[in-house]
């Protein structure tokens, strides 16, 4: 079963997805409607931070609402993304990043925590 959220932080401009769990298309789906109306609320340039700890890769029916989901992102305007990995299922974190890789317009990082992404990310942010 996924366990997810979609949160929006106006002020630092950042959307936040977290995402546990299995993911059947049902669930995808509700997590990509969730974030494409998370980016609306954001000006483009916004970063984003995904915490992949504890997600599991779902089935080939979900996978294509991670694709969309990735796509609503780009096309939204994303600058920089961190990916939180944690220790959690590397095979779901490799899963996810496979999907719509080559598509990708942004500069993409990793970090053990979301404490750690918005280090990152805050010092990206300081050196522009």
């Amino acid at each position: 079963m996924a366990d997810w959220s979609v949160d929006v932080d106006e002020a630092e401009n950042r959307l936040y997805l977290d995402l546990g769990g299995h993911f059947g298309p049902e669930e995808a789906k509700k997590a990509n409607e969730a974030t494409k109306e998370a980016v609306q609320r954001l000006d483009p340039g916004f970063e984003v931070i995904t915490d992949l700890s504890e997600f599991v890769p779902g089935d080939q029916d979900a996978v294509k609402y991670i694709e969309e989901g990735k796509q609503v992102v780009r096309e939204a305007g994303a600058s920089a993304a961190v990916r939180v990995m944690g220790e959690g299922s590397t095979t779901g974190q490799m899963h996810f990043e496979r999907v719509g890789e080559d598509e990708e317009e942004y500069a993409v990082a990793m970090a053990d925590t979301v404490e750690e992404a918005e280090k990152l990310l805050d010092k990206r942010a300081a050196s522009q």
